[in-house]
């Protein structure tokens, strides 16, 4: 078995496909290096990822947007298709993934340094990573939680909404009403 693990960020949004009765998720990963010139400048290499995951993403899907930073586990296998830009042959990457965690989903999301439940400072370094604060609840200066993976990868914390059924709301709203009027006879 071939395995690849890649931190690249998702060249457009994902999407879900349907292939012969079976869901998968299909994405673009730029794998992108600087490489040094001998004159001192840089360029940049970018190996483009194409990486698909089986089923429909579930939780994950709504973030998995243009930008967002990604790191990926799983099976490769390279492929070669015509490229028109470069009117070749070129190899591809083929990503099948295995395991994947969701880095950051813009750059301003996480700060740079964070706060655990003490009030102990945690700096967020490269990729979004803090080894000191692995599995912990992070808070910034301004309240906002974020979340440190057991593998130290930080993310903001998600956002659980709780939303009550029309139902539980009218039943609610029938027992107080009935509740103050058996009070107003009662004070009569």
């Amino acid at each position: 078995m071939n395995r690849l693990e890649v931190i690249g960020n998702l060249g457009a949004d994902a999407e879900v496909k349907t292939e012969n009765g079976s869901k998968f998720v299909s994405l673009s990963i730029a794998d992108t290096r600087r490489v040094k010139r001998q004159d001192g400048t840089y360029d940049e290499k970018t190996l483009w990822i194409s990486a698909t995951i089986n089923g429909d993403g579930g939780n994950l899907l709504p973030y998995l947007v243009k930008g967002a930073k990604v790191s990926a586990i799983g099976e490769m296998d390279v492929r070669t298709y015509h490229s028109e830009k470069q009117r070749a042959l070129v190899a591809g990457v083929k990503l099948f993934i295995r395991d994947i965690s969701l880095i950051s989903t813009n750059v301003d999301d996480v700060p740079r340094d964070l706060y655990d439940e003490d009030g102990v400072a945690h700096h967020v370094g490269k990729f979004y990573y803090c080894d000191t604060a692995k599995g912990k609840t992070l808070y910034s200066r301004n309240g906002t939680n974020f979340v440190s993976d057991p593998n130290g990868w930080v993310t903001p914390a998600p956002v659980n909404v709780q939303v009550e059924s029309a139902a539980e709301t009218t039943a609610e709203t029938t027992q107080q009403t009935a509740t103050d009027n058996k009070q107003k006879k009662t004070k009569k």
